[in-house]
């Protein structure tokens, strides 16, 4: 379709003597035709009768060898009517190949998502972050963008004092070597009950977290011991999901990188000491309010080593630097980025992808509070309500990837920018707008072509719903580079969704065993194509496809 768009912006183009791009062609009403030009906007340019515009333009239409009729409508739409067969052939050899139509880009692009804090477990707030990190980095490699993708984990700040002096004064050795995880995490709630009665506590913590920056053997031998174990249970948690980094980092590998941040900052006149001994950044240009970039006691702040790490990224050679972080964390990218710009940091391009909350009906969650929900136990309960669903004992087995798929599919199938109610009942539903749905429509295609004894072919004509999902299956690649340049994994998850709903329809319609030969052929031809990219599509969410379900 892509192609077909290009081709027909070309020929507008040169008649018209206007810029037409593939945007300008639109997807009239099936009725209509297959595609519609508005030659309005171009009369207007050139000062002529938009309908008669058109009807000059689509008599030179006619030679065109997939251009099968064309016709003007309203004030001034050409609407053009495709030669099927030859459509039907672009579309087949673009599926096929080995990019499926979509042309390699040449940037270098640091993805970083997830960024977990060590000595707590990941809980429902980064169940969004993992889908839509996993799916984007997965469709920007597929679009032919040159991807690293960062796990850069929370290792550094206060919440680490917090946590060693917790173990100090209630934890176990022995109990953090038999279950790390759950002991540390209690600490850390106890800490906070503890803490409100005794404000000490935190100072006493903070004075830990300043014997850590400042390199103190027991505080670097505690700090190792809980990022160790934690990176070992996260990456069991992304093992399940199928979610792979190209390099996991931290906050401690720039913290040196930071306290010069802070110098040179100075010497620039980009920061300014505080009558407290802090130091901070202002924007007198900017509605933004200042920050502190190195506290009173000497110790820096994440946004110290973010400014360091962009620097790092922009030695490194990369072109874009991409931060998937929720939306709360709106204002610290806008000053990063302002911070950044006065460094001289300007090679490399800089963006918060930025998304909303994940909501349970179930209510609200603090980890301070110890009343999480984890991601460990989400993926459980999701893989627990797959197996009710599933009728055929023989199918359990596909219940931890149904289960995953729904969930994946419910944090990619709402734009990123808007807040998420997850509901079970609709999370895991067989019908509808659902990852189960897709994965079952997928299978049902493939049984097809498990009992057909031959290959798929097109010949004859297409009906009007055969013809519907080919140029639904032709839709794929523009949607994965819409998907790519805005960073939106919706596109290709709303996509799949509607044409599943295509294919059903084809699927109850159109026989595709037990017909006439060519009837057989062409219509396996689809089912083809539709498995091809239902597979591919998938995969671009992370979601496992099934061979029987």
């Amino acid at each position: 379709m892509k192609e077909i768009k290009n081709k027909l912006a070309e020929e507008l183009q040169k008649r018209l003597e206007v810029e037409v791009d593939e945007n300008d062609i639109e997807l009239p009403e099936p009725e209509h035709g297959d595609f519609a030009y508005p030659v309005m906007k171009a009369a207007s340019k050139n000062g002529a009768n938009p309908r008669k515009l058109a009807e000059e333009v689509e008599e030179q239409f006619e030679n065109l060898e997939f251009i099968e009729e064309t016709s003007v409508a309203g004030p001034g739409y050409l609407n053009i009517h495709l030669n099927r067969e030859v459509y039907a052939e672009k579309i087949s050899e673009q599926i096929e190949s080995s990019r499926m139509g979509i042309n390699r880009k040449e940037e270098e692009v640091l993805l970083e998502f997830s960024s977990p804090n060590i000595a707590k477990p990941m809980h429902i707030g980064h169940v969004r972050n993992n889908c839509l990190g996993d799916s984007l980095q997965r469709i920007l490699k597929f679009s032919g963008y040159n991807v690293t993708s960062e796990n850069y984990i929370g290792d550094w700040g206060a919440q680490f004092g917090k946590s060693i002096f917790a173990f100090k004064k209630y934890g176990s050795e022995e109990e953090l070597d038999r279950n790390p995880m759950d002991h540390i995490y209690n600490l850390y709630v106890k800490f906070h009950e503890e803490a409100e009665n005794d404000p000490e506590m935190v100072e006493k913590a903070a004075e830990w977290s300043k014997r850590l920056e400042d390199g103190d053997e027991e505080a670097k031998r505690l700090w190792k011991k809980l990022r160790e174990f934690t990176i070992e249970y996260d990456m069991r948690e992304y093992e399940r999901m199928g979610i792979e980094f190209d390099r996991i980092t931290g906050e401690s590998k720039v913290v040196e990188k930071g306290d010069e941040i802070v110098e040179r900052g100075i010497e620039k006149n980009i920061f300014d000491k505080d009558p407290d001994g802090s130091i901070y950044a202002e924007f007198e240009d900017e509605d933004l309010p200042s920050i502190i970039v190195r506290k009173s006691d000497g110790t820096t702040l994440y946004i110290t080593r973010d400014i360091a790490n962009i620097e790092k990224r922009e030695s490194e050679g990369f072109d874009q630097n991409l931060y998937i972080v929720g939306s709360e964390q709106e204002l610290h990218f806008q000053q990063l980025f302002k911070i950044t710009e006065k460094f001289g940091i300007t090679d490399l391009e800089n963006e918060h992808i930025s998304y909303g909350m994940l909501n349970l009906e179930e209510g609200g969650m603090s980890s301070r509070e110890g009343n999480i929900i984890t991601l460990s136990d989400l993926l459980d309960m999701a893989v627990k309500e797959a197996e009710k669903r599933i009728e055929d004992e023989e199918r359990l087995e596909n219940a931890e990837k149904i289960g995953l798929g729904a969930v994946k599919y419910a944090n990619l199938k709402v734009s990123r920018r808007k807040d998420i109610e997850f509901n079970w009942d609709n999370v895991l539903s067989f019908e509808g707008d659902s990852g189960p749905y897709l994965q079952y429509s997928n299978t049902r295609a493939k049984s097809i072509m498990e009992k057909a004894d031959t290959e798929g072919e097109f010949m004859g004509e297409f009906n009007e719903t055969e013809y519907r999902l080919l140029k639904k299956i032709g839709e794929f690649p523009e949607k994965v580079e819409n998907a790519a340049e805005q960073r939106e994994p919706v596109k290709v998850a709303n996509y799949l969704s509607t044409l599943c709903e295509a294919f059903n329809t084809f699927y109850h319609e159109c026989p595709v065993l037990d017909v006439e030969e060519k009837d057989t052929k062409r219509r396996l031809k689809l089912v083809e194509l539709f498995v091809e990219v239902t597979d591919t599509g998938l995969e671009l969410l992370g979601i496992e496809s099934l061979e029987k379900m």
